[in-house]
């Protein structure tokens, strides 16, 4: 598999495109050896809201598995529930922790996974030769304005996303014995078209099977596919949520076309003090956010200071 072959399959139809990962999922289930030994991974996002309904073509009692991570959108967890209601065989695992626990012993999801992986990892061992690649100029370099994250007094890392929902999903995989079809898209990053590039396609087998069949799809074919269906999504997307990740993530946020806080604080302000309020080495994640965010000449939407406009 290469970049023209990926490039050459994202510009294929819809239609080729829900032939090609119907294909996918029955290949799948069918090397693994039955519904038994496979699940499908439902956060009810919009793009694994699509996955579950194409698995649900071929396999109307396939297993959906939600991971309630404790920092999901109301609106997320409902759809959940009504989908379920609706028919959806869905299992609802949860984390160990809680991401307030998490927050204050790993540190904040600022900036981007990335990022916060290679602040973490020079925090903590700055003299290795991982932390020199980090800290000098090569592509792997870590950003120079992002670089005072080194000195700051709380801690910067991913690891929200390990613990609060790689592990119980491996928790669950580990206790079942099922394998993933996962909903994430090429498309989607640098560093997922690298993983589909090198994995060679959308299973894997092996000795970690996985299955990726939207992984050729685009967010246009998304919501095309949404709207030829005239399929059910998550409130939230209808109140301006982009996207429906945790909904007190930091990674992006510095962007400016990003508003997903502006979107939390008007619909669930409760719920946008309390993430606010989450500490790590004493300091609030307002505070690690609002640096952030100046660094881009951006403000929290309750910092947001008066100009003109906003007067009139």
């Amino acid at each position: 598999m290469d970049s023209k072959t990926l490039e050459a399959r994202q510009r294929w139809t819809l239609s080729q495109k829900i032939d090609h990962t119907l294909g996918t999922i029955d290949t799948f289930v069918s090397r693994l050896g039955g519904l038994d030994k496979v699940y499908c991974s439902f956060s009810g996002g919009k793009d694994s809201t699509v996955l579950l309904h194409l698995c649900r073509v071929l396999f109307p009692d396939i297993l959906a598995v939600f991971c309630n991570t404790g920092n999901e959108y109301p609106e997320i967890i409902k759809f959940v529930r009504q989908t379920q209601a609706a028919g959806a065989v869905i299992s609802i695992i949860r984390p160990q922790f809680t991401p307030r626990q998490i927050w204050a012993k790993y540190g904040f999801p600022l900036i981007g996974k990335e990022t916060a992986d290679r602040v973490h990892k020079v925090r903590i061992n700055p003299h290795s030769k991982t932390a020199g690649i980090y800290m000098g100029n090569g592509k792997f370099r870590l950003a120079l304005k992002w670089r005072y994250l080194l000195t700051e007094p709380y801690e910067t890392s991913a690891m929200c996303c390990n613990k609060l929902k790689k592990e119980p999903f491996h928790r669950f995989e580990r206790e079942t014995g099922r394998r993933p079809i996962v909903g994430t898209m090429a498309a989607e990053s640098k560093l997922r078209e690298t993983q589909y590039l090198r994995q060679g396609g959308c299973n894997v087998f092996g000795e970690s099977p996985a299955s990726k069949p939207l992984s050729i799809w685009t967010e246009a074919d998304i919501w095309e596919y949404i709207r030829a269906q005239n399929l059910p999504i998550a409130e939230i997307y209808h109140k301006g949520a982009a996207r429906t990740g945790c909904m007190g993530c930091g990674f992006g946020s510095q962007f400016a076309d990003d508003t997903r806080f502006d979107t939390l604080l008007r619909e669930h302000p409760k719920c946008y003090d309390m993430i606010m309020g989450y500490t790590n080495n004493g300091v609030s994640f307002r505070e690690a956010m609002r640096k952030a965010l100046q660094v881009n000449g951006r403000f929290l939407p309750d910092e947001e200071p008066a100009n003109l406009f906003s007067i009139l």
